[in-house]
């Protein structure tokens, strides 16, 4: 791949030598701190001082290297910032001939710059934002009710018609992937840091990792993040955070009600496909979770160079955040194969002009967002989920659908028959089998027109785990209304006897007899006479009153009946 170096012109001007004398013994004597309470970085070679008031220029071409590594601690060490300085003889650049040998080259990084326009906020200091950003998870209407800090930029950002642009973002976004040299899966490619000369940074396996690289002016830097290290089993370098934060991010809520497989990250589900909002912010706000390392990071970089343009750029995970990035401060952000970040960007409270819906980030225009992508990787399509996904078999919730921004799709499934597989999410396979195949960049769309998760419910306010339960029970109540002087077998034997039964839903059961009698049997009452009283009026049941002197198995075998008494009014 040929790369090309721009010329230097010599400066013959006496003030201009004079003045980069003056400012580098500032820059070596007083280097710029990026937050108080950042550890001191190795003192290598600190970078030249950018120049002030960069002009807006539409096609110039940049030549990038390597600057510095950070490193924004894990899970068990939030507070830790480390920063690593890196001399341009420190930067290698390792390219991969036609021969398929890897070979170091001498030529820097080029990308070219392109106007664009984002709708941002007028001041979007990190002291100013990140208040905001935070008071927005509880109070959305907090972006919306200030209509006059908005204002609609034409800014510079990479050009993304440009394909060999495009190499050079996804040859950073490698890079960030990189903590030894060829090692594992991802190879060191244009200006990995050599591992070995790391004494005293102390390097490790998780969190978040940025490359940071800058032109020759230091006029304009990208911040390369670290994405998501796909493996099974937890515990494999960055593994076990990336798949936490991958689940609060991108499931519907925290990988519950899905798949048995999922890591759950989060006891935020309140019933079948309900999930409490309050809850899920809160988890995302805490300090280990990448977003806010990213924010720490842009924070170290932007004090480092505060008059420098900023441009992100990631892959997968780290192409996510650094969306999101770009979306809080309003910088461009151009990420490959970026899990669609949509859905998080929404419960993380991130800025959104008037006239666009909060809960609907897809269908903002002006983002400065590029998503690149191919159509066979599931993960980057939204469709690695359910029962039977590779992603789901991982453990990886990925239940989002949408990407803030545009969506620059290669449709490699329909012109080159490619199969869709997870394995065609790495990077490496999109920069060989992709990028450098195809001479033309594919074209971004603007896809207002996307939902996440359509069957869940949101609510808010504190999770609770109370339940109301209320009981009925029915009970029969048996009442006889009159005398049997015959009992048999099966029932009572006088010819005229009636009895009734009485269904009613009460909580006790009452037998209520109406007659007294005097010789009790086994099968009744002895009695040869009988006592009538008066019935209650509620039961509105015919009281007998007549009397059987010859019974029978099947009957009164009496000739005639005698008379029925009235029953009192």
């Amino acid at each position: 791949m040929p790369l090309h170096r721009k010329p230097h012109p010599e400066c013959t001007s006496a003030g201009r030598v004079t003045a980069r004398l003056l400012l580098s013994f500032l820059a070596l004597s007083s280097p710029i701190a990026a937050s108080t309470r950042q550890q001191q970085p190795d003192p290598i070679l600190p970078p030249l001082l950018p120049q002030p008031n960069v002009p807006t220029s539409s096609g110039k071409e940049h030549s990038f290297t390597l600057r510095h590594v950070f490193l924004h601690g894990d899970l068990d060490r939030p507070a830790v910032h480390r920063r690593h300085d890196i001399s341009k003889d420190e930067s290698p650049l390792w390219i991969e001939s036609d021969w398929g040998l890897i070979e170091e080259a001498p030529k820097p990084l080029l990308a070219r710059s392109n106007l664009m326009k984002i709708h941002r906020l007028k001041d979007r200091h990190p002291s100013v934002v990140d208040p905001l950003v935070a008071a927005a998870r509880e109070y959305p209407g907090v972006w919306t009710s200030q209509l006059d800090a908005w204002s609609m930029d034409e800014v510079d950002g990479p050009d993304v018609s440009h394909v060999e642009t495009i190499l050079t973002f996804a040859q950073m976004a490698a890079n960030a992937y990189v903590p030894v040299p060829n090692e594992g899966d991802w190879k060191d490619v244009n200006g990995g840091y050599n591992r070995t000369d790391d004494y005293g940074f102390g390097w490790d396996g998780n969190g978040l990792r940025g490359y940071l690289y800058a032109d020759e002016t230091n006029s304009t830097i990208v911040i390369g993040v670290k994405g998501t290290t796909l493996a099974i089993w937890d515990g494999d370098g960055t593994t076990t955070n990336d798949k936490e934060n991958d689940n609060l991010f991108f499931s519907c809520c925290c990988g519950q009600q899905g798949n048995y497989l999922y890591r759950q990250v989060c006891d935020c589900a309140q019933g079948t496909y309900t999930c409490n909002i309050s809850c899920l912010k809160h988890s995302l706000k805490k300090e280990d979770r990448y977003y806010a390392a990213a924010r720490h990071l842009y924070n170290n970089v932007t004090a480092l160079y505060p008059h420098s343009n900023v441009w992100m750029a990631g892959h997968s995970l780290g192409g996510s955040v650094s969306a999101m990035i770009g979306l809080t401060y309003g910088v461009p952000a151009l990420t490959f194969q970026a899990v669609p970040d949509a859905l998080p960007a929404t419960r993380l409270g991130l800025p959104v002009p008037p006239g666009v819906n909060p809960d609907k980030p897809a269908q903002r225009e002006f983002t400065g967002a590029y998503h690149f992508g191919h159509n066979a990787d599931p993960i980057y399509m939204g469709t690695c989920n359910g029962a039977t996904a590779s992603c789901s078999y991982a453990g990886y919730a990925l239940e989002s659908a949408c990407h803030s921004g545009r969506e620059c799709v290669w449709d490699v499934v329909n012109t080159n028959g490619t199969r869709v597989s997870v394995i065609t999410h790495k990077i490496i396979y999109v920069i060989e089998n992709v990028i450098k195949k195809w001479v033309q960049a594919p074209e971004c769309k603007f896809t207002p027109e996307c939902y996440d998760c359509p069957l869940w419910k949101e609510v808010t306010g504190n999770k609770t785990q109370s339940s109301t339960s209320t009981s009925s029970s029915s009970t029969k109540t048996r009442t006889r209304t009159s005398t049997c002087q015959t009992p048999g077998w099966w029932g009572c034997l006088d010819e005229t006897t009636k009895t009734s039964l009485v269904t009613s839903t009460t909580t006790t059961t009452t037998t209520t007899t109406t007659s007294t009698c005097k010789t009790p049997g086994w099968f009744g009452c002895n009695d040869e006479t009988t006592t009538t009283t008066k019935p209650p009026t509620s039961t509105g049941t015919p009281t007998s009153t007549e009397t059987c002197k010859t019974p029978g198995w099947f009957g009164c075998n009496d000739l005639a009946s005698t008379s029925l008494a009235s029953i009192p009014s």
